[in-house]
């Protein structure tokens, strides 16, 4: 049975620790999602890769500019000012870690963006908004360390306007973990306990539009981005390969999580996909709502 509660200490291991902090600034420019390549494009522009990746949650929410957006999972605030600048949407992002929440503000304000942009504390499994608050909502690679997944979409579905647009973006689990190899799962599953990636034990490609449908939503789209996203991981890897393999002989590993997952989790990709899903909070019932049988992936 999985702990349903905050681990806040495991999530600050994970985000606070000084070889995360800095793999995020450096690496990543203070982003904390993967990247989407097109095909013949380059895997090695990967802050390109993460752009379009951006672009592409923009394009699913399909709002006008001025919408209210909730962020799910802010972290330093890149998604939501990219929301803002190239959609025009007005984005309220919350966080459980108060150092992302303090980078955001700042990031923010330096860019101008304090108007359009907002975060504070809070925990998307307990939101401090009232009813039909917001025009849509994403989660941008955080709905995989959601220690309650369903109540989590309860609580998005809860918050959103009728017809308001919902977009998870994410890596996760093909098949449950019971259904893997015995060496797949002695690799995946500690990797997702020391990432504190709770909710990836949860869904997986097979359930997450049913747990979409019983929170009330009307799913439109279950898309399997993994070929777009296969770039990015096959680029990681092949820049820290080396260096994991040093810091794992001569360092402390749990420093370098991060490294850790471009690297090892490498070996156990053919279990692993990325799916964007795209869903609506319905105006009413509608006998032509898409249901997640008919967006499920095939076994």
């Amino acid at each position: 049975m999985i702990a349903q509660e905050l681990d806040l200490a495991g999530l600050r291991r994970v985000y606070g620790r000084a070889g995360s902090r800095l793999f995020y600034t450096r690496v990543a420019r203070n982003a904390r999602h993967w990247g989407w390549t097109e095909p013949g494009q380059s895997k090695w522009r990967l802050w390109r890769a993460q752009r379009q990746l951006e672009d592409v949650l923009g394009r699913r929410l399909a709002l006008p500019p001025g919408a209210e957006v909730l962020d799910a999972g802010a972290g330093a605030g890149v998604v939501a000012r990219a929301m803002a600048v190239r959609f025009g949407l007005a984005v309220t992002g919350v966080d459980v870690l108060d150092f992302h929440v303090d980078e955001a503000n700042r990031l923010s304000a330096r860019a101008g963006l304090s108007d359009r942009t907002t975060f504070s504390w809070g925990d998307y499994h307990r939101l401090p908004f009232r009813d039909d608050t917001f025009d849509g909502a994403y989660s941008m690679e955080t709905l995989v360390h959601s220690y309650d997944p369903p109540r989590a979409l309860a609580e998005l579905h809860r918050v959103l306007r009728p017809g308001g647009r919902l977009v998870l973006l994410g890596p996760m689990s093909t098949v449950p973990l019971d259904e893997m190899t015995p060496d797949a799962r002695a690799l995946l599953e500690p990797y997702l306990d020391a990432m504190v990636m709770t909710g990836a034990k949860v869904y997986h490609a097979r359930n997450l539009p049913h747990l979409l449908a019983e929170a009330g939503f009307a799913v439109e789209e279950a898309l399997d981005a993994t070929p777009y996203y296969t770039p990015t991981t096959e680029a990681v890897h092949a820049y820290f390969r080396l260096p994991w393999a040093v810091l794992r002989r001569f360092g402390d590993p749990a420093r370098w999580l991060n490294l850790r997952s471009t690297v090892e989790m490498y070996a156990v990709r053919e279990y692993v996909a990325w799916y964007v899903h795209t869903a609506v909070k319905p105006d009413a019932v509608r006998p032509d709502a898409v249901t997640p049988a008919a967006v499920e992936p095939p076994r």
